[in-house]
């Protein structure tokens, strides 16, 4: 019985091409983009699952003296640990990535790897699997290092390493041990773990010094509540007396900004929740994930309602097909068993072939944007289950409308060839299928606004002002070596034809620094500034538009105590009437102030910024170029560079920052773009195959038409006007959930566009062309049809 259906299902399949090769194609691209969306979504659902106690584990978070909250916190925090019931182990780490280091073997000199520097106990809190090694004595003793298998291979071209060394930072470290392959993703993110690592003994004096992460493993499902108010006990007992110097209590401080405190968070909500300061690695963003989980569901949906479509409207053309199975003695059950048997298979074939198109979706995707989506179906088969839940679902729910409601056809007049229509009251059908047309419609419309602003939104950001010029702007790490002469090295420089301006300086904007002061105005009032430590020549080499006082001079004999302000430090601390000479915080004086320029981040209005003159400290050295002197500007500066310093000169363009942070945001914009794109695809598809279906249900009317005087253009214009109604519908619909959907993604934006009547028309217009070339065929068709041919039977 069952080999019997499959045969009349796969005949029944073949007897339709178009509206089978249609519904399986709408249903696998939009099975295929599902996959992959639910795919990311369940990579990033997965950070830290592949530690085995990883409900176990938190990491304590610090908030400092008004600085908002912080990944790291003070290494005095691990020697009290003890006094928290509960703590199994614990381990305090740091992570290393200066890009001006190298690691060196034999004749391989790399750019310097991601190191995860560690005290002892971190195999006790995170159970790596070592495919190398032993992890009780792997990192016992210093200068051990740990690799991973693609910085072994990077390092030494084979996994064969334990007992190897290799130069890193003026080090010979061994390898002792070869991580296993992750099967999940962690926030640690690095390529080897070293024990050389700051781990400064206890001293009260430390309580002001934050440096690296802690990590706690409790022995059981210890709740952060609870963990948390013991580390209120901590720090009220040991770094209350040491930073508070105001009249509070221990309870008030601790309710005031000047405060320290600690925060125990679930080492699972480091990936999945917003992110804090100073942050091990990039974290999630819970916007893009929402945002991808909506368009996910709308293309399912999309694809669906093809997907039911088209199944009604194929079942509809088979009616003396019916009729001569009722006369061979199928019952009703036989009937609506071969209806849903049919939909499976056709949604089976779709899963199969979608399946497929994720992994071609997923390899593009890493090809143009880097390992975004490690995983695949393949990889974890126990999605197959769900799979094929869903194919069950999504098949029984298309087939289920024909199946009942057709299997209840009398058979007399089906076989005498009458049609579906002049038997059946097909108003009940008609009407499914237009509200099904109308949500598709719907949803892929709310997907071509957001598109639209979203377009919009990247581009105002991309040409918004940033307050100086980043072009031809070259940034070089800077290391000082013994017998350095500053000076010197920029004077020899500036000899050199196109380079205009040289500067040293700790930081550059868009570098995402976690370089921050915090400035304590009242017992309970704190501000937090970004510091750039510069000199005299950083304001020439940006060209920072100094608004009031100066810039610091060439040869300043007093440096340690003055600053320049940007316009949001100068509101921040409420300084009112000229700001030049007033001092703030007891030691800093304001000499200038500079117009707001970006620092780091699209999504937040230019915070305050403090220019602190500071020769000691650079690690940076910028260099202005003129554009048209670029090409020989560049030969000779690396023939200096090498002379004065006796090493080959590495840089960057300012602009690759930029480029890098603005990436960030497009990867999100991309996304939508791309999705919107395939949801409008599936959306013709299936219009394409509904109008197909109205053409051959209508060839009569439009015979009787042409006979009367209508040429094609009215038969187009009629066929045509019943399917603009329902887009146009759905596009009045899609109008309020896109304002509400689209304002809620501008609003993460400090600096956004406003929502304009232009977007929303150009978007309607958009979606009815889109809807009127998808028909045209059929219309055409429909137009020039013989009217002979259509009414000879009647």
């Amino acid at each position: 019985m069952i080999s019997h259906y499959l045969k009349i299902s796969l005949r029944a399949i073949g007897k339709n091409p178009l509206l089978s090769l249609l519904n399986i194609l709408g249903l696998s691209v939009g099975f295929g983009c599902f996959l992959v969306i639910t795919l990311y979504l369940y990579q990033e659902n997965t950070y830290e699952k592949g530690f085995t106690d990883y409900g176990k584990i938190y990491r304590i978070e610090e908030e400092f003296l008004g600085m908002g909250r912080g990944a790291s916190s003070t290494p005095n925090l691990q020697y009290k640990l003890d006094e928290v019931p509960g703590v199994a182990s614990y381990v305090r780490l740091d992570v290393a990535s200066n890009q001006s280091s190298w690691g060196e073997f034999s004749d391989k000199k790399l750019r310097s790897p991601r190191v995860l520097k560690t005290t002892d106990g971190l195999f006790d809190v995170f159970d790596f699997k070592l495919a190398q090694g032993d992890p009780a004595t792997a990192l016992e003793g210093p200068d051990k290092v740990v690799l991973t298998k693609k910085y072994a291979q990077k390092l030494f071209g084979t996994e064969q390493v334990v007992g190897k060394t290799f130069e890193y930072e003026n080090k010979e470290l061994i390898v002792t041990g070869l991580l296993d392959e992750f099967a999940y993703r962690s926030h640690l993110d690095f390529d080897f773990i070293s024990t050389n690592i700051f781990n400064p003994s206890y001293a009260d004096g430390r309580w002001w010094m934050i440096a690296g992460y802690i990590y706690v493993k409790m022995d059981g499902q210890a709740e952060p509540q609870l963990i948390n108010k013991r580390l209120d006990e901590i720090a009220k007992t040991y770094a209350y007396p040491v930073v508070n110097n105001s009249p509070l209590s221990k309870d008030e401080w601790l309710q005031s900004a000047n405060k320290i405190q600690f925060f125990a968070k679930p080492v699972r909500d480091i990936h999945l929740k917003e992110g804090v300061e100073f942050e091990f690695s990039t974290n999630g963003d819970p916007q893009s994930r929402a945002t991808l989980t909506i368009i996910g569901v709308f293309i399912l949906i999309i694809a669906i309602i093809n997907f039911m479509n088209l199944s009604t409207a194929k079942s509809s053309l088979r009616t003396k097909e019916i009729g001569v199975r009722k006369v061979m003695g199928t019952g009703k059950k036989a009937l609506i068993a071969q209806f849903l048997l049919e939909s499976v298979l056709i949604t089976l074939f779709a899963a199969i072939i979608g399946a497929g198109l994720s992994e071609l979706f997923i390899f593009l995707l890493n090809q143009s944007l880097g390992e975004v989506i490690s995983i695949s179906i393949v990889s974890y088969p126990s999605l197959g289950g769900l799979i094929l839940l869903g194919v069950l679902l999504i098949g029984c729910l298309a087939g289920v409308y024909p199946a009942f409601y057709l299997s209840s056809v009398k058979m007399i007049p089906l076989l005498k060839g009458m049609k579906l229509g002049h038997i059946l009251n097909m108003g009940n059908a008609r009407v499914l299928r237009n509200t099904l047309v109308v949500v598709q419609f719907a949803a892929s419309s709310t997907l071509i606004i957001g598109a639209y602003f979203v377009y919009h939104q990247l581009q105002y950001i991309k040409q918004m002002d940033i307050g100086f010029d980043k072009e031809q702007v070259l940034v070089v790490p800077y290391t000082p070596k013994k017998g350095d002469d500053r000076s010197v090295i920029r004077n020899e420089l500036l000899k050199i034809p196109g380079v205009e301006a040289a500067s040293f300086t700790s930081r550059m904007p868009a570098e995402q620094s976690a370089n921050l002061l915090s400035i304590m105005l009242s017992a309970e009032e704190t501000l937090l500034l970004d510091v750039f430590q510069a000199d005299p020549h950083f304001a020439d080499v940006l060209n920072l538009n100094v608004m009031e006082g100066d810039w610091f001079a060439e040869n300043q004999t007093q440096t340690d105590s003055l600053v320049v302000l940007n316009e949001s430090a100068i509101n921040a601390l409420g300084l009112e009437g000229n700001p030049i000479g007033q001092v703030f915080g007891n030691y800093w004086r304001v000499v200038g102030v500079v117009e707001n320029f970006f620092i780091d981040n699209y999504r937040t209005k230019v915070g305050p910024a403090i220019m602190a003159y500071d020769p000691k400290t650079p690690d940076q050295l910028a260099i202005k170029l003129n554009a048209p002197s670029l090409a020989d500007a560049l030969p000779k500066l690396e023939t200096t560079w090498s002379e004065l310093r006796g090493e080959a000169l590495e840089f960057k363009f300012l602009d690759e920052n930029f480029a890098s942070v603005f990436a960030k945001e497009k990867q999100n914009g991309d996304a939508i773009m791309v999705f919107t794109v395939l949801a409008i695809f599936i959306s013709c598809l299936g219009l394409f195959g509904l109008a197909a279906f109205a053409a051959d249900q209508r060839q009569h009317e439009f015979g009787i038409r042409k006979v009367l005087g209508a040429n094609v253009r009215d038969i187009v214009h009629v066929f045509s006007l019943d399917f603009i109604k329902l887009v146009l519908l759905a596009f009045i619909v899609s109008v309020p959930v896109a304002i509400y959907g689209v304002n809620l993604w501008l609003d993460t934006y400090a600096n956004r566009i406003d929502l304009s009547v232009t977007g929303f028309v150009v978007a309607g217009v958009s979606a009815l062309a889109i809807a009127f070339a998808t028909i045209l065929f059929q219309s055409l068709k429909a137009g020039r049809l013989n009217p002979v041919e259509t009414l000879r039977n009647e």
